[in-house]
C-alpha cells in the first residue's frame, strides 16, 4: 500500500512550517526527504508519524485514514517504525529489552525472544543482547535502534537523520549497511536528511524541499540531470551558470579539447586552484559566466592562465521555474 498525503499543511505560532503538500510514498521504495534545516522535512515526517497533527489535509495509508479534519490515529496504532537521530535508547534497559520494547508497545506477546534475536542477527549484534547502551559504540547503538524499529515488521519505517550523530567514516559504513538491510527486508522507508550524498546514493526517489514546499520529486538521476528549480540545481551537486542565470551545466561536463561538432567554446581565466587528492578543482572566470565556474583538471594550473573550455550543447540545461 502507498502512503498518500493530500493538502497537508502545518503552522507553528503563525509561522508556516509546511505549505499544503501533496505526495505519494510508494510501497516497497526507499524515499528521501532532502533539504536544508528549516525546509519542512522533519515537520512532514512528524505529521506522518502522528507526533504532530496537520492543520489542513489528510494522510492515508492505502484506504486507512491516519489523519484528517475528523480523525487522528495515535502514533502507536499507525504500524510504523521510527529511527531517531539520537538513537533514543533506554539507558537502563539491555539491548534485548530495548528491541523487545517495540514489540511490547505494539501489543505483541507471542515469540518475543525469537523475534528479538532474529532482529539482532539481522543487524549483526548477535551475542550482545545482555549489554547496555553505554557499553556499545555509536554504530552499534544505531543498529539497536534500527532493530527496534523493524522487529515489529512495520508497514513503513521513518528515519529522522539517523546518521548525523556518527563520525564520517562510520556514517559511510552505516549508510551502506542500512540501505542493504532496508532492501533485504523488503521495507518501505521514508528517510529525512540534509546530506545529498545520503539521499542520492540510498534512494529510489528523492523529494527536494525548501521553504516548506516540495520543489521536485524524482529518481536521483532525474534530480541531478534535470533539475526543475534553481535551488534544486544549486543544492544538488555542483553547478555552473551562464550569465542569463537560467542555463547551467555540471563541472564534469567540461572538456578541454574540442569533442564533436555540437560543441560550444568559451574563453576563461584560471582564478583559483585547489588540490583534492585525485584531481584539481579549478575556478574559472569568464565573461559569459554568472559567478566563477568550477572545472576538474588532472594537473595543477597557474592562476591567471588563459584557457578555452568546450561544452557539448546537450550538457547545458535551462531552467524555466522561479
Amino acid at each position: 500500500m502507498d502512503l498518500n498525503i493530500s493538502g497537508v499543511g502545518k503552522s507553528f505560532g503563525g509561522n508556516t512550517a509546511l505549505h499544503p503538500t501533496d505526495l505519494k510514498i510508494r510501497h516497497g521504495k526507499f524515499t528521501t526527504l532532502l533539504g536544508p534545516s528549516g525546509c519542512g522535512k522533519t515537520t512532514l515526517l512528524r505529521l506522518i508519524a502522528g507526533l504532530e497533527r496537520p492543520d489542513t489535509g489528510s494522510i492515508r495509508f492505502g484506504e486507512d485514514v491516519l489523519a484528517s479534519e475528523t480523525r487522528e490515529v495515535p502514533p502507536e496504532r499507525r504500524g510504523f517504525g521510527m529511527v531517531f537521530q539520537d538513537f533514543a535508547l533506554w539507558p537502563h534497559m539491555t539491548v534485548f529489552e530495548n528491541v523487545a520494547f517495540g514489540l511490547r508497545a505494539a501489543g505483541r506477546k507471542d515469540a518475543i525472544r525469537d523475534k528479538v534475536l532474529e532482529a539482532l542477527d539481522k543487524v549483526k549484534l548477535s551475542g550482545m543482547e545482555q549489554r547496555y547502551p553505554h557499553q556499545l559504540s555509536g554504530g552499534q547503538q544505531q543498529r539497536v535502534a534500527f532493530a527496534r524499529a523493524v522487529v515489529t515488521r512495520p508497514r513503513l519505517v521513518l528515519f529522522d537523520e539517523p546518521l548525523s550523530a556518527l563520525d564520517a567514516v562510520l556514517r559511510d559504513e552505516m549508510r551502506l549497511e542500512m540501505m542493504y538491510l532496508v532492501r533485504e527486508m523488503g521495507l518501505t522507508a521514508l528517510y529525512v536528511t540534509h546530506d545529498q550524498v545520503e539521499a542520492m546514493s540510498m534512494s529510489d526517489e528523492v523529494i527536494v524541499m525548501h521553504g516548506g514546499k516540495v520543489l521536485q520529486k524524482g529518481t536521483p538521476e532525474e534530480i541531478y540531470n534535470q533539475p526543475r528549480h534553481p535551488f534544486v540545481a544549486r543544492f544538488i551537486g555542483k553547478s555552473n551558470w551562464l550569465a542569463d542565470g537560467r542555463s547551467m551545466f555540471r563541472p564534469e561536463q567540461i572538456r578541454f579539447e574540442p569533442d564533436g561538432q555540437d560543441t560550444l567554446a568559451y574563453d576563461a581565466t584560471v582564478a583559483q586552484v585547489s588540490y583534492v587528492g585525485d584531481r584539481y578543482e579549478v575556478r574559472l572566470k569568464s565573461d559569459v559566466a554568472d559567478g566563477l565556474w568550477l572545472a576538474y583538471y588532472p594537473r595543477r594550473l597557474s592562476e591567471g592562465t588563459e584557457i578555452t573550455i568546450y561544452l557539448p550543447k546537450h550538457s547545458i540545461h535551462r531552467l524555466d521555474g522561479d
